[in-house]
Formats: C-alpha cells, sequence, structure tokens
C-alpha cells in the first residue's frame, strides 16, 4: 500500500511538473511572437519610410536576411549539443524561445532609430533621416496611391478607426477594420470576416483596392493574392489620393 501511494505522490509531481513546463512554454512562445511581430512591423515602417532610397532597402534588406542568420547561429551558439532535449533537458525549448525573444528584442531597438530620426547637428547621421523630416511624413489620413492600392501607414496621426461595410450604411454586417485601437485589433472583437489590423502592411496577404467613389462611401476591393475575393465600403473622410 505504501508502495502505491509513492508510485501516485510521484505520478502527480511528473503531472505537474509537465503542466508547468508545458504553460512555461506557451508563455515564452506568445512573447516571442509578438516581439517578433513588433520587429516586422518595424522593419515595415522603415521599408515605407524609407521607400524612396532605393540603395539603403538593398541594404536593410541584405542586413536583415544576415540578422537572422546570425540570430539562429547565436541559438546554435548558446546551445550547440546535437540532442537539445538530451544535453539541456526538458526546459531546453522554454530557454530557446527566451533567448529568441532577448535577441529579437536588441534588434528592434537598434533598428527604431531609423524611424525615430537623429536630431540635427550629428555629423554621423549616415542613411538615417532627420527626426524634423520624419516628422512632416507622419501622415493625417490614408492614402489611395497611383495604382488604386489603399495604404492605411502605422506612422497615421489621426485617430482611425476604419470599418469595410458589406453595405453602403454604417449600421450592415462589418467585414474587415483598420484602426489604432489595440482593443479593436487584438482578437478581433468585432467578428469581422476578414480581421482586424492596425495598418494595412500586416493584412497576411490581403490587398485594399480602390474602385469608386459612391457618395460618402468609397466602393473598395478585398484582394488575396491578386484576386478579388469580396468587396466593401468605407467611409470617404478617412482617404485622399496621393498624386
Amino acid at each position: 500500500m505504501k508502495n502505491f501511494i509513492s508510485i501516485l505522490i510521484l505520478i502527480l509531481n511528473l503531472s505537474c511538473f509537465s503542466q508547468s513546463q508545458h504553460e512555461m512554454h506557451v508563455e515564452a512562445n506568445g512573447l516571442y511572437k509578438q516581439t517578433d511581430e513588433e520587429l516586422n512591423l518595424v522593419y515595415q515602417k522603415i521599408l515605407f519610410e524609407y521607400q524612396a532610397d532605393s540603395i539603403f532597402i538593398d541594404r536593410l534588406k541584405k542586413a536583415q536576411k544576415i540578422w537572422i542568420e546570425f540570430r539562429d547561429a547565436e541559438l546554435e551558439m548558446k546551445y550547440p549539443a546535437e540532442n537539445k532535449q538530451l544535453g539541456y533537458g526538458s526546459s531546453y525549448p522554454v530557454c530557446a524561445l527566451n533567448y529568441l525573444n532577448e535577441l529579437t528584442k536588441k534588434r528592434i531597438q537598434h533598428l527604431r532609430i531609423w524611424i525615430e530620426g537623429i536630431e540635427e547637428g550629428n555629423m554621423c547621421i549616415g542613411s538615417v533621416k532627420l527626426k524634423s523630416e520624419l516628422d512632416q511624413m507622419r501622415y493625417t489620413k490614408a492614402y489611395i496611391k497611383k495604382d488604386s492600392i489603399i495604404w492605411i501607414p502605422q506612422n497615421i496621426k489621426s485617430e482611425h478607426r476604419v470599418f469595410g461595410y458589406k453595405n453602403k450604411n454604417t449600421s450592415s454586417e462589418k467585414l474587415i477594420l483598420i484602426s489604432i485601437f489595440t482593443e479593436d485589433v487584438e482578437n478581433n472583437p468585432f467578428k469581422c470576416k476578414y480581421g482586424s489590423y492596425y495598418h494595412t502592411q500586416s493584412m497576411n496577404g490581403l490587398d485594399l483596392k480602390y474602385l469608386e467613389i459612391q457618395n460618402e462611401f468609397i466602393k473598395i476591393a478585398i484582394l488575396k493574392n491578386g484576386r478579388k475575393i469580396d468587396e466593401v465600403y468605407m467611409e470617404s473622410k478617412w482617404f485622399e489620393f496621393k498624386k
């Protein structure tokens, strides 16, 4: 009987440990995913704000590709064993995710200077724009570009909350949302069929294309990988055409 109780206690302890490890892994994975998404947003913002400088953009893309290789190599250097589980135990997945999160945060901090800018008087400015230049690039409205693609950047000044409605009225079904508000975007609380996003650069293969103005609304095509999958209506007050 004593042996049975001892075995039962051991099983319960192992079960609790396994559950705890799983919870830590889920948490670490969530934190790393969030940081990686932030890095992608910063990277996409730099691509947009420096798009006129083709040489810089080419160098940035090369540098980012090399950094990804460096990140992976750093992880292998810290945990070099061929069999990770055997070499570092069951906590390895959590430790690896935490280290990747740490490296990614450092990369974000390094890249932010290109979107925050440098004060005048710094003689080593290089490719980084002045803060005064970047301030002039903060858009007040969403753009409709020459190719009719709609661009709602992350650095838009207005507190935008742009719904794509099924019909030409704001009480109809909401099919898509672009908003600066976290409570509008996280977990898609409005249950928009095509999702909720902070800006158009993060729309996972979707694009918005201007079709025509209809009174106070703009008729817009939703494209997926270049093919139209639906049409929505957005209030025209949010938009201006890019010359």
